[in-house]
């Protein structure tokens, strides 16, 4: 079950440390449907690790911006999915649908015979989402990549009124 996440009172900004070794693998076929539309298969190798759950509500007429950094340079990714405040509140490998998703990881091409392009990394993921008329509960996963099970992190999570 997903850790729920409240911002410190009276703070747009709250942070959270954790590690994956505290989260299971899951399969991610779920993330490639047409409904939820997070990655392509071509890199559930990004997501094949240990993955833990947080969740927090958005307020209407606001922007979140999810950060998460990897401590010791672990292969840690990020990805959260908007979902509605009411009803069921899918968590994978359980999810059909997403009303949005965004993924953060590192951008490569394998390149075939075992090489890789891969861009300079920042060093952390992140992922945003904006809301106008609705609140918005979201579901943020930390996932270990090509196998990771064991890293610690910081999520650091920042909500501004629009």
């Amino acid at each position: 079950l997903p850790i729920s996440l409240n911002l410190p009172q009276g703070s747009n900004v709250g942070e959270v440390t954790g590690n994956i070794s505290n989260g299971v693998k899951i399969p991610m076929k779920w993330a490639e449907s047409s409904s939820v539309a997070l990655v392509p298969g071509t890199r559930f190798e990004q997501f094949d690790g240990n993955q833990v759950f947080y969740r927090i509500n958005m307020p209407a007429a606001s922007t979140i911006n999810i950060k998460m950094k990897p401590e010791d340079g672990k292969k840690i990714n990020l990805y959260a999915l908007r979902q509605s405040l009411t009803g069921t509140q899918q968590v994978p490998p359980n999810v059909t649908s997403a009303i949005s998703s965004e993924a953060s990881y590192p951008i490569y091409a394998n390149m075939g015979g075992g090489r890789r392009v891969q861009n300079k990394d920042k060093g952390y993921r992140e992922v945003e989402f904006d809301s106008v008329n609705r609140g918005y509960s979201i579901l943020i996963g930390v996932s270990g990549a090509e196998g990771e099970t064991d890293g610690a992190f910081t999520l650091r999570i920042e909500i501004k009124p629009r």
